[in-house]
């Protein structure tokens, strides 16, 4: 009778061990977190990601990033894509226009269903990655970083603030869709300005050199959105501080590593609130439920010592609703 009984207690206490071992282990799997970028220009939005998942109240443990990078090349972007959902992620994180495009095109095609976040994307309906902002329906949700909507207020703003502006040179990308619709947004809000405009496609391979060749006194630089842009950011800093032209950027790095001024939402805060997102799919929401969001932070950044570089003289006024940002040390004004 004691054997049966010193058995049954034995076979209990395994069975309960074995259990909870299984319990732990399956809680201590971390959550899979497929992240695609097409270049190391934007990894700030992976920064602001995981800042802001840890203020949801997450551990670092909980997750696995599995981050692919085209390393700024976009006939690389197929290849990542490829690896990352032969990954087998949970959830992916786009950082941009681009990666979401391209991996959309993939998993349409294939009938691929894995719920994707951009973490900061402009005109995602009118580029075709949701069906609608308010019921995105399908697989993808996130951030519209409205920077193509806002591209006509960042060209009022740059001649507002700088009157002596004669002619803005405009900065796109005509290998991107959105870089195009922004364009157009900004050509209309010149002509309502009545500022003088001269586009410039960063696409071209002569491109550096002719704009270099074009540049005058009471010139401007006017940067839209582009992954090839962001990319440029040294070397326009560089243009803007040997000719003396003021820059209009978009995002508080740019300003930090030497532009005079931006308007836009940054890569790191696009990154903290995609976390948001992360976390209500971790929970069981479908991307398709869940309402695409405006940028919680859109600012208005002046580079203070970049002014006193270029010797210009600003619209005191507007001046006044500007934030003023500190500079890299690696930037040419520290």
């Amino acid at each position: 009778m004691k054997a049966k009984w010193f058995l049954m207690v034995s076979f209990i206490l395994i069975t309960v061990v074995i259990l909870n071992y299984s319990f732990d282990t399956s809680k201590e799997t971390p959550i899979r977190i497929g992240v695609l970028t097409i270049g190391d220009s934007r990894y700030e939005k992976l920064v602001g990601l995981q800042n802001g998942l840890k203020e949801l109240g997450y551990q670092q443990n909980e997750f696995q990033f599995i981050v692919k990078n085209a390393k700024e090349n976009p006939s690389k972007l197929q290849k990542q894509i490829d690896e990352l959902i032969h990954s087998h992620p949970e959830i992916i994180v786009t950082l941009g226009g681009i990666e979401t495009i391209e991996l959309k095109k993939v998993m349409d095609k294939n009938h691929i269903n894995i719920p994707v976040v951009f973490a900061g994307a402009a005109s995602p309906k009118e580029m075709g990655m949701i069906k609608d902002e308010k019921a995105p329906g399908g697989q993808f949700t996130g951030i519209n970083n409205y920077h193509t909507s806002i591209s006509g207020k960042r060209l009022e703003i740059l001649v507002d603030l700088i009157p002596s502006i004669q002619r803005v040179h405009i900065l796109y990308d005509n290998e991107s869709e959105i870089s195009k619709l922004s364009l157009q947004k900004t050509l209309e809000a010149a002509n309502e300005l009545s500022v003088s405009v001269k586009p410039w496609n960063v696409s071209d391979a002569d491109f550096p050199k002719n704009l270099e060749n074009n540049l005058k006194k009471n010139d401007a630089l006017f940067l839209l959105p582009s992954f090839r842009i962001e990319s440029m950011t040294d070397q326009l800093v560089n243009i803007e501080n040997n000719y003396r032209i003021p820059t209009m950027g978009i995002y508080e790095h740019e300003v930090k590593n030497g532009f005079l001024l931006s308007y836009g939402t940054s890569f790191k805060d696009q990154g903290y609130q995609a976390a948001r997102y992360v976390s209500l799919l971790i929970k069981g929401n479908s991307p398709g439920e869940l309402p695409v969001e405006m940028p919680d932070n859109i600012r208005f950044l002046v580079n203070k010592q970049e002014q006193d570089l270029l010797g210009i003289h600003l619209n005191q006024d507007l001046l006044k609703i500007a934030e003023f940002s500190d500079v890299n040390k690696k930037g040419s004004n520290k």
